[in-house]
Parts: C-alpha cells; sequence; structure tokens
C-alpha cells in the first residue's frame, strides 16, 4: 500500500501572538513542533495533470504528493512519519482524547518506511490514531463529508465530470486511516457504503442516479461519529477543536491552489470548500451547547466561519483569489483565538 500521508497547517503567527498577550493555545500547551501523519489509501489521479498531482519537495510517481520527499505512487502530507498509520504526536505525550497536537507547515517533512504511527512526538510522546483518539478518528470522517459535499455542489452545478474524483476521495484517502477504528467501533457498513460509491461515481451525470449511494455514505459517515460518545462528541471543546483542524486543512488546500496570486490547481480549492462547509455545519449544527457554554465566543467564531465561507464562495474558483494565503491563515487563526475560551 502506498503511503499517504495528510498535509496540516500551524499557525506561527498565532503561538507569538497569544503568546505576547500571556495566552497559550491548546496547542501550544500539548507541543510546539510536533508532526502529524495519517496514512491513507491509494489515490486515483484527477483531471488537470498527468498520473496525479504533485504539490511540494521531491515526490514519487503516479500520485498526489504534498511536502517533504516521499514514496512513489502516494499522496504525501505532512511531517515525519512511518508508513501505516497516523502520526499526531504530541511533547511528552498527551491523552488520547486530544485531536491533533500541533499543526506542522504544508511544506512538510520527510516521508519514510517504518512501523505503524511513525515516530512520536518530541520526548517521545506515542502517536496518536483514530484508535487513540476520538478527534482523530471524527476529524478523518469530517474530511470524507467534506469530499461528499464539494462532489454534489460540482455535481448540481453541471460539472460532474470534476464532482466524480471527489466521490471516490473518502475510500482512497482517508478509510485507511479509520479502518481499524471503524472495526474497534463496530461500524462495518462504512467501507461497503463508501466503495458502492465510488463505483457509482463516473457511470452517470446524473445526479438522481448517484443520489441514493451517496445518501447511503453520508449515513453511514453520520453513523460512524455517532459512535463516539456522547460526553465527547457533545463537549464544546472537542467541537471546536474538530472545527479548527477542518479549518486549518482547507487552509492549507488553499494554499496549494494559489500562487502568484492565481489559482492553479482547482482541485484543492474545491477541497477547501467541502471542508469549511462541513466545519460551518458542525458549528452550527451544536449552536445550543456552545451558546450554553459562551454566547459571545459561539457569535464571534460564527463570524469567522462566515468570513472564511466567502474565501470559497463558489465550486468553481473565482477569476481572482478573493485574499492570500497568509490572509487565510490568519483568519483561521482568528477562529483559534474565538473559540479559546472553550478550552480553558
Amino acid at each position: 500500500m502506498t503511503e499517504q500521508r495528510l498535509k496540516l497547517w500551524v499557525g506561527i503567527g498565532m503561538t507569538s501572538f497569544l503568546t505576547a498577550t500571556g495566552q497559550a493555545t491548546w496547542a501550544d500547551e500539548m507541543a510546539t513542533g510536533s508532526a502529524a501523519s495519517e496514512q491513507h489509501g491509494t489515490h486515483q489521479p484527477q483531471a488537470g495533470g498527468e498520473g496525479g498531482e504533485h504539490h511540494g519537495g521531491e515526490g514519487g510517481e503516479g500520485g498526489e504528493h504534498h511536502g517533504g520527499e516521499g514514496g512513489e505512487g502516494g499522496e504525501h502530507h505532512g511531517g515525519e512519519g512511518g508508513e501505516g498509520g497516523e502520526h499526531h504526536g504530541g511533547e511528552g505525550g498527551e491523552s488520547s482524547d486530544a485531536i491533533f497536537s500541533h499543526f506542522p507547515s504544508a511544506g512538510g517533512g520527510e516521508g519514510g518506511e517504518g512501523g505503524e504511527g511513525g515516530e512520536g512526538g518530541e520526548g517521545g510522546g506515542p502517536a496518536l490514531t483514530a484508535m487513540t483518539s476520538p478527534g482523530v478518528y471524527y476529524t478523518t470522517l469530517g474530511f470524507m463529508e467534506g469530499h461528499l459535499r464539494i462532489a454534489q455542489d460540482l455535481y448540481e452545478s453541471g460539472n460532474a465530470l470534476q464532482g466524480t474524483p471527489h466521490l471516490s476521495h473518502p475510500l482512497a484517502e482517508h478509510y485507511p486511516a479509520v479502518d481499524e477504528a471503524l472495526e474497534a467501533r463496530n461500524q462495518s457498513g462504512l467501507e461497503d457504503a463508501l466503495r458502492a460509491l465510488s463505483d457509482k461515481a463516473g457511470q452517470s451525470d446524473d445526479w438522481a442516479q448517484i443520489e441514493p449511494a451517496f445518501q447511503r455514505a453520508r449515513e453511514a459517515i453520520d453513523a460512524a461519529q455517532a459512535s463516539v460518545e456522547p460526553a465527547k462528541r457533545n463537549d464544546p471543546r472537542f467541537i471546536s477543536d474538530v472545527t479548527l483542524a477542518l479549518l486549518k486543512q482547507a487552509s492549507a488546500e488553499y494554499e496549494e491552489a494559489v500562487e502568484e496570486g492565481q489559482f492553479v490547481n482547482r482541485t484543492e480549492y474545491q477541497d477547501g470548500r467541502g471542508f469549511v462547509l462541513v466545519a460551518k455545519d458542525l458549528w452550527q449544527a451544536n449552536a445550543e451547547t456552545l451558546k450554553n457554554a459562551d454566547a459571545n465566543a459561539y457569535q464571534k467564531a460564527l463570524d469567522e466561519l462566515d468570513a472564511l465561507a466567502k474565501v470559497w464562495p463558489s465550486p468553481q474558483p473565482p477569476q481572482a483569489p478573493v485574499m492570500s494565503s497568509t490572509d487565510l491563515h490568519g483568519e483561521v487563526s482568528r477562529f483559534e483565538l474565538a473559540t479559546s475560551a472553550f478550552r480553558y
């Protein structure tokens, strides 16, 4: 199986700002400079490049590569890790409740072969995976949903050819990272649902023909997320951290999509839109819980989400980027600051 790892971005400026004001983010408390990586399945080539897309560093052949040096034929995102597992290390180790202890830059580190989970974070802490962290598990399922959301957008806007690859990405890119965790949680229906949807993709450009398999996959993702204990998934901190992880991934996708003030990768832009849509839905679906915890923080964060959504105004990239990648990272950092009340 080829190694594919998830790229995630860290708001470095946010760390400096909060340190100066006497505040520390949850990520700062956990670890500074630790790496995160995820194993995904094989990645199908998409329109816009031969044999797949290549982003940054030295890449392998025939697959999508994000950051650092990676293996052949796979997607490589983020920091240094081993083949066959996720790496969400924290300094000195942290509890399995953590989602992502820190986010390496989109430029990433170096991928290598090794044992499951790769290396731990600074201080020798164990790598966090979907098996050990409800947050990693829940967020990875959220990424699946993001791909489905943008696929639906594209089909319904008359761009079925562009939407087809997104229907296959949940199975190809994300399912291997949660396979064991799903089994441990007695969630047996997701793989079959995603495989049926992937098989159906490309057979028709009529959304009515795709929709039954799509709905089955959505319901299976929802059921898998519902297997996280209610006390955890209804915790304002958990909700905030999952939302932030989705936004940081969307920001990394956007950075890959924009170069020298113009869009160079339509698919990455679309991925980011899907993740932001899921993030906003998650925030609003938990409005009552979040308002009860801190109504002011909820509203500030919602305002930031509304501002972020404007960066992805449609399924197709606008003629020119709404804002630079640097400014977008700043917007995500402002969301992180707005939600800090839910972490303490």
